[in-house]
């Protein structure tokens, strides 16, 4: 497994690494998706921005401040369209934990959610609900972006949002770079590729430059297949973590020089391999007492 000083020094190498600025020009017509990588401190992440003829929305905001100032400033820099509203794929902080920074800049900004009340904190800057399954952004009604979920990817309940006019996918942390070691479900993928997508963002990258949207969707499900029959099939603590890295790296070499990759790989390893340190991801039902989840079914 990759070392606490190795991690550190890959963490220091990605800082100076000046990524966070890369963009990526999809469309020159009025209706065009523009994408920013949030590096440093915010691990890759990818926000895009929709850009249409009179307003502009954003999807995703980083972890940290520093980057939730630099992704403003790129925002600005990209159009002077008023960006009227941000969306949030699903609910991991590295998706929307600066956002209160972020709307500093953009007061007018609606900041929305597609889940219930009580999965937001009372204490920060809180997103709104959006109960509909598509938006228009002013002057391009007929041009909708719509919500397509909840799939599974790094998490059970993301959010996609999907440009039929362009057939681009915004794909939160349901595809990653080919870049990058992975954490995600098979499922969705399945899906998205039922759809035909001609360009995908994926949720983290070290570029948003020369990918494609096939390149990033093979890569994800041929690493998910290779990890369904060589390491998940073998069973819980078959391998070590230190063999399970070994595994990955020689099928995919070259993808444990970046913080983010690295995180990733060490977490999957001790996840699965024998002594590794593992994450309880589960439900503890009988303690579960939501009674308006529990109780939905009475309409």
């Amino acid at each position: 497994m990759v070392g606490f000083l190795s991690l550190v020094t890959l963490f220091v190498a990605t800082l100076a690494s000046g990524i966070a600025s890369a963009t990526y020009l999809q469309r020159q017509d009025k209706f065009r998706v523009e994408t920013h990588v949030n590096a440093g401190l915010s691990f890759n992440m990818v926000s895009s921005l929709i850009i249409g003829s009179e307003a502009a929305v954003l999807i995703d905001v980083p972890l940290a401040v520093p980057e939730a100032k630099e992704l403003a400033a790129w925002v600005r820099n990209t159009t002077d369209k008023p960006l009227v509203a941000v969306f949030t794929t699903h609910f991991h902080p590295d998706h929307y934990l600066s956002g209160g920074a972020f709307l500093d800049y953009f007061p007018t900004a609606k900041w929305q959610k597609t889940l219930g009340d009580d999965k937001i904190v009372s204490n920060t800057s809180i997103p709104t609900p959006y109960d509909h399954t598509f938006s228009t952004l002013p002057g391009d009604e007929g041009t909708p972006i719509e919500l397509v979920g909840l799939i599974s990817g790094d998490t059970v309940d993301v959010t996609l949002f999907w440009i039929p006019s362009t057939r681009t996918l915004i794909a939160g942390d349901t595809v990653y770079s080919h870049e990058l070691h992975i954490w995600l479900a098979i499922a969705g993928l399945e899906l998205i590729e039922s759809m035909k997508p001609e360009n995908i963002v994926a949720g983290h990258a070290l570029s948003v430059r020369g990918s494609t949207a096939q390149q990033n969707l093979a890569y994800s499900q041929s690493y998910l297949k290779f990890w369904q029959k060589n390491i998940e099939a073998k069973g819980l603590d078959f391998y070590t973590p230190e063999q399970i890295v070994d595994r990955f790296n020689s099928t995919f070499p070259g993808l444990t020089g970046n913080l983010v990759s690295a995180t990733l790989l060490n977490i999957t390893a001790g996840q699965f391999g024998k002594g590794g340190t593992r994450q309880y991801r589960g439900v503890d039902l009988p303690a579960y007492n939501n009674t308006t989840y529990l109780e939905a079914w009475n309409i």
